[in-house]
């Protein structure tokens, strides 16, 4: 349930090291054997009524979730922020569970992105061998070529000074040496008059232009014998022209997703709610506004049913079994508190009996979608930070020994990462509803010994087996009704949670997750 605190595996320990997050601690359990078979078989029997009310085709996707605290639907004001509670939870790196099969855990705030930046430092562009040696055969044979325009525009201009260079820069990371200023910055963006933002044009558009002058219409008259010195670099460089404008554009976008990773207003990040923030974040957003997820949650047709029942043990607790499971033993059935004056587990008070019959109703079943911006390059320049397709090359090619032209992870993985199914993801939707309403049959209780423990107390806080706690910031909101049986044996005890809010002004209200969907790392191109 709650990020496992027997975790072992090095991606986890890597998330929770970089970014922890700090959900309120799970209670430590005397058998982390029997806590873990219990979890499991709860949050199975939470994915598999999720996808009974979702549907088996969004169903098949759906995975158990261990816990990790509530989920904070009302993720946004509006105004291009994201709820800080929401990005604490959805900015998580995704992992296999190491305790339940099947199940997948989520690593601590803002994990995902720390991975990510640790996997683009690794990256690498690169041109397989006969690639390369096509290419540096072409840059020999137009060398002359290449040092004509650099003379000519510096007999023309002056020296291209340092300064130059790095204004340079800022449109293309590639601009390193003067042919680079003269080629890319000055003939391929601003005597081409590419608005703010363009990427400058290619070597290879150039070459395949029949007026070179035209497509450099921007270029003053003076700037002519530098187009024509151009001209004849161009057909220096014959078809190798493509392999340099592949080398550029992979130069480019590695510059770029760096650049990236330190999110701006300029770049796609945005900025954090409650509380509100001036720091930039990378995003994450949502295509279902809060508005329609407070419809989903308030619609009470959309309903997923839990039940299990439990037993007392002869060495005391309980052994309790979820529909077509095994019986597992536990110490803990259902507690209520009131503050800290009045705690006690349900199941063990004079008159309980020792039979018990669990339902737990969870209403408004609602699926929402979750996904990082997606790197993109248009006319504001580079925005977002996730390029998967980028992520996907690298690994296919690191796989093949790192033999083809493109991206790939030249001196591997970074240590404690893995890409593709199984590895290393992120939550691309939430399965979510409103709190449980909980109903306990106790078919051999006295009601008449068993209500005066209760007799006082019309609201209760709930820790289901003792270490889930229901209710989230309303906890201590859920009432209580106890009544004998119609047919006069035994009693039930019903738990009804506080009600959903009633606008999207509920920022710090959380909601249970039912499963979710995990998008793995370098296993799509999209």
């Amino acid at each position: 349930m709650k990020a496992s605190q027997t975790r072992s595996t090095t991606l986890m320990q890597t998330a929770n090291r970089l970014a922890p997050r700090a959900p309120a601690p799970l209670r430590i359990a005397a058998d982390p054997t029997d806590k873990a078979q219990l979890v499991a078989a709860y949050i199975q029997a939470l994915k598999a009524q999720a996808v009974s009310v979702i549907g088996a085709a969004k169903g098949a996707t759906l995975v158990p979730i261990e816990y990790n605290g509530d989920f904070n639907w009302d993720w946004t004001t509006g105004n291009g922020d994201i709820n800080k509670l929401t990005y604490d939870y959805i900015s998580g790196a995704v992992s296999p569970s190491t305790d339940i099969p099947g199940a997948c855990a989520v690593g601590g705030t803002g994990s995902l992105p720390n991975l990510y930046c640790e996997l683009v430092k690794a990256l690498n562009w690169q041109f397989n061998q006969a690639d390369n040696t096509a290419l540096q055969a072409a840059l020999t044979k137009s060398s002359v070529q290449a040092q004509a325009i650099v003379s000519t525009y510096t007999g023309i201009y002056g020296p291209i000074t340092p300064a130059q260079i790095q204004a340079a820069q800022k449109v293309s990371a590639l601009v390193q040496e003067p042919i680079d200023y003269i080629l890319t910055y000055q003939a391929g963006y601003l005597w081409a008059g590419l608005p703010s933002g363009s990427a400058p044009i290619s070597v290879l558009k150039m070459q395949g232009t029949p007026n070179l002058r035209q497509l450099l219409q921007y270029a003053p008259p003076s700037a002519e014998p530098v187009i024509l010195e151009i001209s004849a670099y161009l057909n220096a460089l014959g078809p190798s022209a493509s392999l340099e404008d592949e080398q550029n554009f992979g130069g480019n976008l590695l510059a770029n997703l760096n650049d990236n990773l330190t999110p701006s207003a300029t770049n796609g990040g945005i900025l954090q709610s409650n509380p509100p923030s001036t720091q930039y974040f990378p995003a994450f957003s949502s295509n279902m506004q809060p508005g329609d997820i407070l419809a989903g949650l308030q619609n009470s047709s959309q309903v997923a049913t839990v039940s299990f029942t439990a037993s007392s043990a002869e060495q005391g607790g309980y052994n309790i079994s979820f529909s077509g499971g095994s019986s597992m033993s536990w110490g803990s059935l259902l507690e209520i508190s009131v503050g800290m004056n009045f705690q006690g587990d349900v199941a063990a008070q004079q008159g309980s009996g020792s039979t018990f019959d669990i339902t737990m109703t969870f209403p408004g079943v609602t699926m929402i979608p979750f996904a990082p911006a997606s790197y993109q390059n248009n006319s504001d320049g580079p925005m977002g930070w996730l390029d998967e397709t980028v992520l996907y090359q690298a690994l296919n090619n690191y796989n093949n020994g790192s033999k083809d032209t493109g991206f790939t992870f030249q001196s591997g993985l970074p240590s404690g990462i893995k890409l593709g199914p199984g590895g290393v993801g992120y939550l691309s939707a939430v399965v979510v509803s409103a709190y449980p309403t909980i109903t306990v049959n106790f078919a051999e209780g006295d009601y008449s010994a068993w209500s005066q423990w209760l007799a006082a107390h019309a609201s209760v806080s709930v820790d289901l087996f003792g270490f889930i706690p229901l209710g989230g910031v309303n906890a201590g909101a859920y009432s209580v009704q106890a009544k004998q049986n119609s047919s006069g044996s035994g009693f039930s005890l019903t738990l009804t949670p506080p009600a959903v809010a009633t606008s999207t002004s509920a920022p710090n209200q959380g909601v249970p997750v039912l499963a979710g969907q995990v998008a793995w790392l370098g296993s799509s191109e999209a």
